[in-house]
C-alpha cells in the first residue's frame, strides 16, 4: 500500500490509538488531519507529524461533516479516513434505510 502524498483524516488522533495512527501514516508519507475534541492535543501531534489539526466532535453529524470536507480544500482527494474516536455501541452502521442516525443512544455501551 503506498501512502505518499495520500491525504488521511483520523478521528481520535490527539491521543493513543488515534495519536499512533496518525504518526505511522505520517511517517509512511501520507498527509494527516488530526481530528479531535482536544484542539490543543490536536495541534500537538499535527504539528509535530507536519499535519493539520481538525477540532470535531464525532457524534455531531455536521460538524463531522465540516471536518471531512476541511482538508479537502487544502488536500485536494483526501482517501482516507481512520475512525478511532468516540464510543463502540452494538448497532448496524449502515443497512436498507441508510446510516444509524446521530446522536444514538450509549446508554449501557462503554467508551472505547
Amino acid at each position: 500500500m503506498q501512502l505518499k502524498d495520500q491525504a488521511a483524516i483520523v478521528t481520535g488522533g490527539a491521543s493513543g490509538l488515534g495519536a499512533a495512527t496518525a504518526r505511522r501514516l505520517a511517517a509512511q508519507g501520507a498527509r494527516v488531519a488530526v481530528c479531535d475534541l482536544n484542539a490543543k492535543l490536536a495541534e500537538s501531534v499535527a504539528a509535530e507529524i507536519g499535519g493539520i489539526a481538525l477540532v470535531c466532535d464525532v457524534a455531531d453529524a455536521a460538524a463531522a461533516e465540516a471536518a471531512v470536507a476541511e482538508p479537502q480544500g487544502a488536500w485536494p482527494g483526501a482517501r482516507w479516513l481512520v475512525n478511532c474516536a468516540g464510543i463502540g455501541v452494538a448497532k448496524r452502521v449502515i443497512g436498507p434505510r441508510g446510516p444509524m442516525a446521530l446522536p444514538i443512544s450509549t446508554r449501557g455501551s462503554r467508551s472505547i
